[in-house]
């Protein structure tokens, strides 16, 4: 382990990040396999909690990036370069290789009208249009058709990186109110929307309000109080401990109620995140960006669906998961060297 003073290498790079994106992406993957296959592994972090970990890392990273590029299309293809080229691709293996998992020929799955529109829905960042694939993943065995439920955070991933530049715009229309308060009010309608849709859910049961309350105004909590950290980055990173401690004595508070969770969840997941991505020691063998947890996060839920199409979930539990853990990796590793590596030399 060694000590890092300056805590970043280039720009906005912090060598622990690729810690907590690996944590937060196992906990997607062990809560999507407990709920694919059938388990009920415990961990300290959920499936929703792991995600807004994930905005709230963004928030920190692309205020800086913005300002940066100081270029609104400079911004968007550089986000594009990192987002869109993992993304594609499993969109279209998916598509091309799950014809083994469907009930139809091959014939009539590629000339199916719902190939073409899972195609044409995942591929334009609309995957609730048409999360599934003709005749794969049917069966009574199968929790859910999807053929990748993780898919639905991106839509509001390029929301949020969009709210960045309008963000920028009101600051400087709004130019008694300093950036610190402007977040807050962000942060605090946003969780006012939660807790708004939350209450119509429970009143009413209608399954709508409940998927609404998770939708973009939903998230911009966490990906602002990511941001919010950035602002006070220096009183955070001097106070750190107590930033971590706090974070965490917020979550296990935030676990007793639901509206706790809905208020105090973002805070506490901001707090530990980025507690985690700002301390001070780090191991020398992260210093590279060879990070393949956005690609884990991605890949992930159809290799747990394929699993319980070829029955792997009803042997040894730890069969299913050196099933999931290392066909993940293998082909995140093979995405990111075979492809993304190559574009990033190109111009």
């Amino acid at each position: 382990m060694t000590d890092t003073p300056s805590l970043k290498a280039k720009s906005t790079y912090y060598y622990n990040m690729d810690i907590i994106r690996y944590i937060l992406a196992l906990a997607v993957i062990v809560a999507h396999t407990n709920e694919i296959a059938g388990y009920s592994t415990p961990f300290f972090l959920s499936s929703f909690e792991a995600v807004g970990g994930f905005f709230a890392l963004s928030g920190f990273l692309m205020y800086p990036n913005y300002i940066r590029h100081d270029n609104f299309f400079g911004y968007l293809r550089q986000r594009a370069r990192r987002i869109m080229p993992p993304y594609i691709l499993i969109v279209l293996l998916a598509a091309i290789f799950l014809v083994v998992a469907s009930s139809l020929s091959a014939g009539q799955y590629y000339t199916s009208s719902g190939f073409l529109a899972y195609l044409g829905a995942n591929l334009s960042f609309l995957n609730w249009l048409h999360p599934d694939l003709p005749g794969v993943f049917q069966g009574a065995e199968f929790s859910t058709p999807a053929v990748n439920g993780s898919l639905w955070t991106m839509k509001i991933e390029w929301c949020l990186y969009f709210s960045v530049p309008l963000f920028i715009l009101l600051q400087r229309h709004i130019r008694r109110m300093s950036n610190i308060s402007l977040v807050i009010l962000v942060i605090l309608f946003s969780i006012g929307y939660r807790v708004l849709f939350t209450s119509l859910y429970l009143k009413t049961g209608a399954e709508l309000y409940n998927i609404l309350s998770r939708q973009l105004m939903g998230q911009f909590s966490y990906f602002y109080c990511g941001m919010l950290v950035y602002f006070i980055k220096d009183f955070f990173t001097r106070n750190i401990l107590f930033m971590g401690a706090g974070g965490l004595v917020l979550l296990l508070i935030s676990r007793l109620s639901l509206f706790g969770s809905i208020i105090l969840n973002p805070v506490a997941i901001t707090m530990l995140v980025m507690t985690i991505s700002l301390m001070p020691y780090t191991f020398s063998a992260l210093h590279h960006r060879n990070n393949v947890s956005y690609e884990m996060y991605l890949f992930h839920f159809p290799i747990i669906q394929f699993s319980v199409f070829l029955g792997i979930n009803h042997n040894n539990i730890w069969i299913e998961y050196i099933y999931v853990l290392s066909t993940t990796i293998l082909l995140s590793v093979a995405a990111h060297y075979g492809i993304e590596k190559m574009l990033k030399k190109r111009k």
